[in-house]
């Protein structure tokens, strides 16, 4: 026998459980499941970085090189060859293309306009001989005059109207070699000191950074023997037949007793082109240029 009382308490709970239902959405089963099922994730792609679309491959120079430069190099690079004309226009004239010696890949350096005032500091730093020496390059060898193995003084002038002149001389493993110019119009002469790319190399950082020198002096740091190369440069072009500049060579050790005949004089970017206007004197040899050997 059932009493209405209870039924009323019975529908009463049901109807308050009904109303829970309806207020919060789910049961806590449900929700537990609702909780517990993965969420999507949205996929990803792998973006590259900025520079990784960009290879790092090596941009070829143009402009041909010859079997023999080929050789020469050994799979050395080189310098950065530079593919225009870089003198300033207002110290020199445009050039599109360099002459060639006669029968030879040796290049005519082109003509510098004559300084006709006294040379400031911006003007040696505008007049960048190893810039054009580098973009010479590019058309065949640089002329370098070889200094022999017992000359100790040479009288010559510069190139016109290019204004300058290289030399080729051979140092020793530790050997320490000292070149001066000397002329009656010095303070219008500079001494560059370079390695067989054109640029100063080791032991060449006294003479690059100082200011018009007319005196370099260069220590071989390695262990073997190697050619360095002096630039006289006379922008004024005071030096000629009549009055040529002396450049003294002196060498701490005896070249009698060192043999350096194995120095590859002609190496990198040099092309053997000895000077026919110089003058060699030493104790041994005294007379008109001749190609040292």
């Amino acid at each position: 026998m059932r009493f209405p009382g209870t039924q009323l308490r019975m529908a009463a709970v049901f109807s308050g459980l009904f109303l829970a239902s309806a207020v919060c959405g789910a049961s806590p089963q449900q929700e537990r499941g609702r909780r517990d099922m993965p969420q999507p994730v949205r996929p990803s792609v792998d973006r590259p970085s900025p520079g990784a679309s960009r290879a790092d491959t090596p941009r070829e120079m143009s402009g041909p090189v010859s079997a023999e430069r080929a050789g020469r190099m050994g799979g050395h690079p080189g310098p950065r060859m530079r593919e225009t004309d870089p003198r300033p226009t207002d110290l020199a004239p445009r050039v599109t293309s360099v002459n060639l010696y006669p029968g030879t890949r040796v290049v005519v350096p082109p003509a510098w306009n004559r300084c006709e005032v006294f040379p400031t500091g911006r003007y040696w730093r505008d007049r960048d001989i190893m810039a054009e020496i580098q973009w010479l390059s590019r058309r065949g060898f640089v002329p370098v005059t070889p200094i022999g193995l017992g000359v100790d003084e040479i009288s010559d002038y510069v190139m016109l109207p290019a204004g300058w002149r290289a030399y080729g001389v051979s140092v020793p493993a530790g050997g320490t070699v000292q070149v001066e110019v000397q002329h009656s119009n010095l303070g219008w002469f500079r001494l560059m000191l370079v390695d067989k790319w054109g640029r100063p190399g080791p032991g060449m950082l006294q003479a690059a950074i100082a200011h018009q020198p007319v005196m370099v002096t260069y220590k071989n740091p390695g262990k073997e023997a190697t050619a360095v190369y002096v630039i006289v440069d006379d922008p004024a072009w005071w030096s000629d037949a009549r009055n040529p500049y002396r450049l003294v060579v002196r060498r701490d050790w005896d070249p009698a007793k060192v043999d350096l005949s194995g120095v590859k004089m002609v190496a990198g970017l040099w092309g053997a082109s000895p000077s026919v206007s110089a003058e060699f004197r030493g104790p041994s040899l005294t007379g008109p240029a001749v190609y040292p050997r």
